[in-house]
């Protein structure tokens, strides 16, 4: 029998490791929250690519990663 498996992450910049609570936390809870909607999902038997736009779309359009919908990290002017 195949399995499957899922992981996530909420960009590639550094976290930096003294990121206050109140910044920290709500991160951290949206990325569970996006884990648990594709586990669900894959219980559920839908389709992996299916799976994996849901939650690519969740993660993006929340307030704390900065894709926001545009599907890319901003950058900065130096």
């Amino acid at each position: 029998m195949v399995g499957w498996a899922i992981a996530l992450h909420g960009g590639a910049r550094a976290i930096p490791i003294n990121l206050p609570d109140e910044r920290h936390i709500p991160r951290e809870t949206a990325l569970r929250h996006c884990l648990d909607l594709g586990v669900s999902a894959l219980k559920s038997g839908k389709h992996p690519l299916d799976v994996t736009e849901l939650v690519v779309r969740e993660l993006e359009n929340h307030p704390d990663f900065n894709a926001v919908g545009l599907h890319s990290a901003y950058t900065e002017k130096t």
